[in-house]
């Protein structure tokens, strides 16, 4: 099945007399099912285009196609992934030079030994270690007769994971015009035990995955951000100048381009003018509080330069609209210091915003908002922006 979208000549503009009329435009826009059902896609994640016009395209259980141009689709590998809740294989991504190293980069969930089934919501530390794990970003080579070769795997970088379980992983792919790998994350963490609200759970018997503030606030954890490195030919990778946290600061890391995000599910790097747009998931409730923070919003953000989303994991305290390029400073966040802090974080704190960053340093990326978010929130009143999300350890 084929549908073509013209743009059709009735809705051009007029000709003036001083110009010429316009020629009728060509179409702009076609679409072509190459590959449908569960055969051809299993459970679809991501997909990337080959110069050849063939698609890659992966489904969560492990499974890499190949769509060619004329839809005839085939299974190009797959790999053993863990695929409790949304874990297991999500994005797939060709090399900038891919028509001369056949390299494609894959980010999904290793099986490691990780027991079956769900991970306790309560219990010692003991309880929950065993769950922990990691998604993955590697990169194969996709042999000259399209099938993955499995054993040419260069494992790039390990991101946490506590599994057992859902939810939030992320994992788009992309790369921009200087040939920087870009990798979404998701926060990891479990929101359903929160009223639909921002996940905040400090209670000490509690597994860490319903606590986003180990994850996407965390200026010292790889998850609930977008993440910019540079990957060498021999699989190990560099940090671009330009990053959020400069090499070397601590407790952050220096991977991070931006962060404070939920499941930036969807993320694309435009090359002409190195903007990174992002689609993220906003919390669960179907209504605002004054006192825990926004309504379901979903968001679609541009940045330009690295970014810190205010309203991820503290909606109580901050306009959830703002986003910033300053860069938090680093403090103590440990268990006993976060204990102390859980009554005073319900009722929201006024911040102040730091000074302007010197010359050079990057600038205020585009709003991190929805045109259809209420634009005076009944939050927004007993809050001021802020600038600097508190960096956890």
């Amino acid at each position: 099945m084929a549908l073509a979208l013209p743009l059709s000549p009735a809705v051009a503009a007029p000709a003036s007399p001083d110009h010429e009329a316009p020629a009728a435009a060509a179409e702009d826009f076609q679409q072509v099912t190459l590959a449908k059902g569960v055969a051809e896609t299993g459970e679809p994640m991501t997909m990337a285009v080959l110069p050849d016009r063939s698609v890659l395209h992966t489904s969560r259980d492990g499974t890499l196609r190949r769509t060619d141009a004329a839809g005839t689709t085939g299974v190009a590998g797959k790999l053993d992934v863990y695929s409790h809740d949304e874990e297991g294989l999500q994005g797939v991504a060709a090399d900038p030079g891919f028509s001369s190293n056949r390299f494609v980069y894959l980010y999904y969930a290793p099986k490691l030994n990780t027991p079956g089934g769900d991970a306790p919501s309560d219990g010692a530390a003991s309880d929950f270690t065993p769950f922990d794990g990691v998604n993955r970003l590697s990169r194969f080579v996709l042999k000259g007769d399209n099938t993955l070769d499995l054993a040419s795997e260069k494992k790039i970088l390990d991101v946490p994971a506590s599994r057992g379980l859902c939810c939030h992983v992320g994992g788009d792919i992309d790369f921009d015009a200087a040939g920087n790998l870009y990798l979404s994350t998701g926060d990891d963490t479990n929101p359903f035990a929160s009223d639909g609200f921002t996940p905040i759970d400090e209670r000490a018997s509690r597994n860490p995955a319903y606590d986003a503030q180990r994850s996407s606030g965390n200026t010292n954890d790889l998850r609930g951000k977008i993440l910019r490195i540079k990957v060498n030919a021999d699989g190990s990778y560099s940090i671009p100048s330009g990053n959020l946290f400069p090499s070397g600061t601590a407790k952050t890391r220096p991977e991070i381009y931006a962060m404070g995000f939920r499941n930036p599910f969807r993320m694309s790097v435009d090359k002409a003018t190195g903007i990174v747009y992002m689609g993220d998931y906003g919390p669960d409730s179907g209504t605002a509080s004054s006192t825990r923070g926004p309504p379901d919003r979903s968001s679609s953000t541009g940045s330009p330069k690295p970014a810190t989303s205010a309203g991820r994991t503290a909606p109580e305290r901050t306009t959830p609209t703002s986003t910033s390029t300053s860069r938090p400073a680093p403090r103590d966040r440990s268990s006993t210091a976060r204990r102390r802090r859980t009554l005073r974080r319900a009722t929201p704190a006024s911040t102040t915003c730091p000074p302007p960053s010197p010359p050079g340093s990057p600038t205020t990326a585009a709003p991190y908002r929805s045109s259809a978010m209420d634009p005076n929130p009944p939050w927004a009143a007993r809050s001021t922006v802020t600038t600097r999300p508190p960096p956890r350890t």
